[in-house]
């Protein structure tokens, strides 16, 4: 069965369905996305293209990816009356998204107030081969006029720069004008300054229509007007090419032009070979990328999906930038960087896309000193990561935020005390250099991350004198409904790794690159004297673990909490903290998302069966699955087919696999969840096929849900292709 649709049959004029789908139907490749909003518009709908890595400063949390002008929008006028779908009569309505080729078709039958009946179609996509390019096929056709009367005809397509993440405007008209047929416009981010540029092209042969060109700073477009026959049709194409100041190239706006004549030179009708171009670099990427599920339809499209959401938010080749929690899709998160993208995302990108696992982990190298700055202003040494981080590398997680209901400042600590993005980061350092094998960047990247970051941990530990062990007192763990607690164990534990990968880094380098390990200890200033203390600190790092059970406690005090009576929220719609509120929340033994059952996912050759099993039976029914975090459902179905538990691996891997799809969370409008598309892609490839990296070989160790007869895959290991298929 071919399913590679995501399908739209009706429409449903709700404001909160219409911004959600929005986030649904985003094309993009990487460079940028566009929401999937109507070419001619929709009252308060959130429209949005995002370019990779351009931001502009705002007061709170100082900057965010900063919404380009509106290339798609495409407004059509019949007999002077606006087409939009808020006005007149809906007879038919279908859109759908081709996964497979990155391509959104919409179909609409509409009869107009004065009942001229019109079929409306389009078609969009951002080239995945040429990643500086959009384009738009547009068709109107008059099914029935009244009295078979002629209809007056005028299509407007436009670059809107009055478009604004929500309230904030941030783009301002540098230049504006037209090359012959070619509309072009220069904007610039009013505190940044990144130059954007835009070249158009409206393109049709419909006879009998005129062309013009409208200069405006704020919508320069191009009109045609004419007059249409009952069943006659407009037929056009539009291109757009974008560059910025970001981009290998002097002059952007010339760049977009000049790249818009190269099309047009290369063939007359340009659209339909950049369809075809862009259609083979998609079946080129899903030859690497597809996961393949027999007999489950709902499970195939959700896998595709997630995969698909993976591939269009990241660049293939920029590592100046990482993979937002929302992606390119949306406003939520203001396009900052967390340890999603390390934990959740990256073993996507490390078995399948190792190049750009390398670029995204460079991005983190990059902004070394910034983090070793944040780790000297707190008093620390080498190397502390910010929670929230952009392009410097600065701190970016505000300080606070007002609640929108009730106008309450409510402080934001993740930024000062939510610690354990360090040791993430060196987490995914060590794993993508053990599944790629990619010394070269070890040698020249990883390593100096994986001291830097140790050095940190050893200095951010307190040494307990009564007790002789290293204590690390007042963070924040993966669960964020628990402050200022001590000895989180998912915090401990990985900071007793990431020491521990940094011994092992410099005994590395000492054997096979001597003058780099020369070069990093005189650099960090370390001595055999520090490296001693540095293996006192990894042994005795406190962890809070029963040794007879097998059981962690999240946190010292966790087990003296009291229990929440789950019983008395069947029906709620929200989090047990948007219940219980930010304070009440607190006192209660209920969590967020995974915590300590995160650390046995991704460290599960650290514990044996027993341990997991004590571990999954006290901490799964106490976690929020529904309303908690995104990032929970589809870790733990890891964890559950580990175990046995495949029905309920399979639930929380649905869980996951549509979240955005159907909305399930309530929050896609503002982006899609891309830790949780990493987590789907996880839950198969770790969780239904058992993948584990064994003594630097590949194994197996399935759990096939009752109604999947197959599951297939690629990967890729140490520069080698594996496939990977399972069957019943």
């Amino acid at each position: 069965m071919n399913h590679w649709h995501i399908n739209e049959d009706t429409f449903d004029p709700t404001l909160k369905h219409i911004l959600s789908q929005e986030t649904v139907f985003t094309i993009g490749n990487g460079y940028f996305c566009t929401r999937g909003t109507f070419e001619e518009g929709y009252p308060r709908d959130n429209v949005a293209t995002l370019l990779y890595g351009v931001f502009d400063h705002i007061p709170i949390a100082k900057e965010e990816l900063a919404n380009a002008p509106d290339w798609t929008r495409i407004q059509l006028f019949i007999n002077g009356e606006r087409f939009r779908l808020d006005r007149g009569i809906i007879l038919g309505y279908h859109r759908s998204l081709n996964i497979r080729q990155g391509t959104v078709q919409r179909s609409v039958l509409w009869i107009s107030p004065s009942g001229v009946t019109v079929r409306v179609t389009s078609e969009r996509f951002a080239s995945l081969d040429d990643e500086h390019v959009g384009a738009i096929r547009y068709s109107a056709k008059i099914e029935d006029a009244p009295g078979g009367e002629p209809c007056e005809i005028s299509v407007i397509s436009a670059l809107n720069t009055a478009e604004g993440n929500y309230d904030v405007l941030h783009l301002e008209t540098v230049d504006q004008s037209n090359v012959d047929d070619i509309q072009w416009l220069h904007c610039e981010t009013k505190k940044t300054l990144v130059q954007i540029a835009m070249a158009t092209t409206f393109d049709s042969e419909t006879t009998g229509f005129t062309k013009e060109i409208l200069n405006s700073d704020i919508a320069p477009g191009i009109r045609y007007n004419g007059v249409l026959q009952q069943g006659q049709t407009f037929d056009a194409t539009k291109l757009v090419t974008i560059y910025t100041s970001r981009d290998a190239v002097n002059d952007p706006r010339n760049a977009a032009i000049q790249h818009i004549q190269k099309l047009f030179a290369d063939t007359k009708q340009p659209y339909d070979q950049l369809l075809a171009n862009s259609r083979e670099a998609w079946n080129a990427f899903w030859e690497r990328a597809d996961i393949l599920i027999v007999e489950d339809k709902e499970a195939q499209i959700g896998a595709r999906y997630n995969i698909y959401q993976l591939r269009i938010n990241v660049s293939s080749h920029d590592s100046r930038y990482s993979v937002a929690a929302k992606g390119l899709t949306g406003f939520g998160y203001r396009g900052h960087i967390f340890h999603d993208t390390e934990i959740f995302m990256l073993p996507f990108y490390t078995y399948v896309m190792p190049e750009v696992a390398r670029n995204l982990l460079i991005y983190r190298y990059r902004l070394l000193d910034a983090a070793r700055v944040k780790a000297a202003n707190n008093g620390f040494q080498g190397a502390q990561f910010p929670w929230e981080s952009t392009l410097s590398g600065e701190e970016t997680t505000p300080s606070s935020i007002i609640h929108p209901e009730t106008g309450e400042v409510i402080p934001v600590l993740n930024g000062f005390i939510e610690l354990h993005i360090t040791a993430s980061i060196a987490y995914a350092v060590w794993r993508y250099w053990r599944v790629t094998g990619d010394d070269t960047f070890m040698e020249k990247f990883g390593a100096e991350i994986l001291l830097d970051t140790a050095l940190f941990w050893v200095s951010r530990v307190e040494e307990d004198p009564e007790r002789g062990d290293y204590v690390i007192n007042d963070v924040i763990g993966p669960d964020e409904w628990h402050e200022h607690v001590n000895n989180n164990t998912f915090t401990n534990y990985m900071a007793k790794k990431n020491i521990e990968y940094g011994l092992a880094i410099i005994d590395w380098l000492e054997q096979h690159a001597p003058e780099k390990a020369e070069q990093l200890t005189s650099k960090l200033d370390l001595s055999e004297q520090d490296f001693s203390h540095w293996h006192d600190v990894a042994n005795k790092i406190r962890i809070l673990q029963d040794p007879q059970t097998g059981l962690f406690e999240q946190f010292e005090g966790f087990f003296n909490l009291e229990p929440l009576d789950q019983s008395k929220y069947h029906n709620r719609t929200d989090s047990y903290q948007g219940i219980l509120g930010v304070h009440a929340i607190q006192k209660y033994r209920v969590i967020k998302q995974a915590d300590v059952l995160m650390l046995l996912t991704i460290l599960a050759e650290e514990f044996d069966e027993k341990t997991k099993r004590a571990n999954w039976d006290y901490y799964y029914p106490i976690t929020d699955h529904d309303y908690g975090s995104s990032l929970t459902p589809a870790l733990h179905a890891i964890l559950a087919c580990e175990l046995g538990e495949t029905q309920i691996a399979y639930k929380l891997f649905m869980k996951g696999a549509l979240v955005d799809i159907k909305n399930l969370r309530g929050n896609t409008p503002e982006g899609i969840h891309a830790a949780c598309s990493g987590a789907v892609w996880q839950a198969l490839a770790f969780g239904f096929a058992g993948l584990r990296n064994e003594d630097g070989k590949l194994t197996t160790h399935p759990h096939l849900p009752e109604n999947w007869s197959r599951l297939a895959f690629s990967v890729q290991f140490h520069s080698k292709e594996l496939p990977v298929d399972i069957t019943r």
